[in-house]
């Protein structure tokens, strides 16, 4: 049944609320004194915030011929949809956690094992954004490494008879590359376990997974599937995904943050588009992002939905900030956007800031934007633009678990420039350069190469 729209009027206020059926009534008192018998719980509060007008939700409530025509039906609302995703991608894990837990453990009684995150492209940046978590809390080793690294030299990230679990991260599942490296993993490797987070039910990848031995598979909502090309929900979800599976032995701790986590992003989504349309605003054609542990992986991503969504119009790097000054610093001419992902460590920060400060006195970059939790009134003296996540300083996140928040910064970035530039976020690459998945490739068989010196074709799209 539908929402009755109740419009309520005091003291020249225009006040709208969205009323739900069996919600409990609330008083509320206003000068002159006005008696509202209807009212709202504090969730429906909530939604009324997060429907406060802003850059982003312009774009999201345009008619479809106007979305269908700039290339904006879906992008934007990928964007602004993901934080409520997140809590879909909680309780799916949540329902799988016992088996997950169980298929984990018999791999972590294995002696001397090791753990590889892999993926193409942004699937691949996940690694980044989350193996400190899980090598922080199985005590193993992690490694990242690219599907398209282990297809051309598998020699070199696989080693026999070393327990093996492998993470496979997909969007579509599709890509030759996403099955060549697990079908590769267990020709090189005899103690292979892998664990598939995708988005797509019907992606290659999860077929290929069903039903075997020492595989576990793990499929997110639909919706997380993005239907643009650049991968927006489908990235932060299946990190969301990834720390869960960080903490399923003791996922009662990592309950206790996410909520944190879900304001900070729904932080994000108010604070952040309006500022960001101002910034795409300025005449820039590089960009450099930067970010230290997992942020490290946000920033990655972050130069990756920049550049694809302004087709290569601006040029995109990222960095620790520390490396930064080994040389890369040189990109930074008077048409460089810097944006830095701040830690919320004070050692760790105590880098950023030394860094900032550096480029400011050195006057290089056409704009700084520093993203963060609580930046502080030094950070915001050096700064141009600063992105809060938590203006109220109220909320509990650590480093680890900031890479899905902080990334929304990064796509909106990408999506504003990229309509800034002209480009169709949900399409950018007019020549069709680049693809939602990747097309034109073909992986061989390592094993039969080097027994036979023949090609034999083993996945291709």
């Amino acid at each position: 049944m539908s929402k009755p729209l109740v419009l309520f009027f005091a003291a020249g206020l225009d006040i709208t609320f969205l009323v739900e059926e069996k919600l409990f009534a609330v008083m509320f008192t206003v000068i002159p004194l006005l008696t509202i018998l209807y009212g709202v719980t504090l969730l429906e509060k909530t939604r009324y915030a997060e429907m406060r007008r802003t850059a982003l939700t312009e774009l999201t409530s345009s008619d479809i011929p106007q979305k269908q025509e700039k290339g904006l039906l879906y992008t934007p609302s990928e964007i602004a949809g993901q934080v409520d995703l997140w809590e879909k991608t909680f309780r799916i894990f949540k329902q799988h956690s016992g088996e997950m837990g169980t298929f984990l453990h018999r791999f972590l009684k294995k002696a001397k094992g090791t753990v590889i995150c892999t993926g193409a492209g942004t699937s691949e940046f996940i690694g980044y954004c989350i193996s400190s978590l899980i090598r922080k809390n199985f005590e193993i080793p992690v490694n990242v490494f690219s599907t398209t690294n282990i297809v051309t030299t598998p020699e070199d990230v696989f080693l026999n008879n070393i327990p093996l679990l492998l993470i496979s991260f997909a969007r579509s599942g599709n890509s030759p590359e996403s099955i060549g490296a697990v079908r590769i993993a267990d020709m090189l490797n005899d103690e292979v376990f892998h664990i598939v987070i995708t988005c797509n039910e019907n992606g290659k990848l999860r077929k290929w997974a069903e039903g075997k031995p020492h595989t576990y598979v793990l499929t997110l909502d639909s919706a997380t599937n993005d239907r643009g090309l650049a991968m927006t929900a489908s990235f932060s979800n299946m990190v969301i995904a990834a720390q869960m599976l960080s903490y399923v032995f003791s996922l009662d701790e990592y309950g206790k943050m996410f909520p944190s986590i879900v304001n900070a992003g729904r932080n994000m989504l108010e604070i952040a588009p309006d500022t960001v349309r101002e910034i795409c605003a300025l005449d820039f054609r590089r960009a450099v992002f930067l970010g230290d542990g997992n942020n490290y992986g946000t920033a990655i991503e972050s130069h990756l939905k920049l550049q694809e969504l302004t087709a290569g119009a601006v040029m995109c790097s990222y960095n620790t900030f520390p490396g930064l000054r080994h040389g890369p610093e040189a990109v930074i001419d008077d048409r460089t956007l810097v944006v830095a992902f701040l830690s919320t460590d004070r050692y760790v920060r105590a880098y950023d800031e030394d860094l900032l400060l550096e480029i400011r006195n050195k006057k290089i970059g056409k704009a700084l934007v520093t993203c963060g939790k609580n930046p502080g009134d030094s950070l915001r003296r050096v700064s141009d633009y600063v992105i809060d996540c938590d203006p109220s300083g109220m909320l509990e996140l650590g480093d680890r678990f900031t890479p899905p928040v902080f990334v929304i910064a990064g796509q909106l970035v990408g999506l504003f420039k990229s309509i800034n530039l002209g480009c169709k976020p949900d399409t950018p690459s007019e020549r069709g350069v680049i693809h939602r998945v990747v097309k034109g490739v073909k992986v061989y068989d390592p094993k039969r190469f080097r027994e036979s010196g023949k090609l034999e074709i083993i996945a291709e799209r």
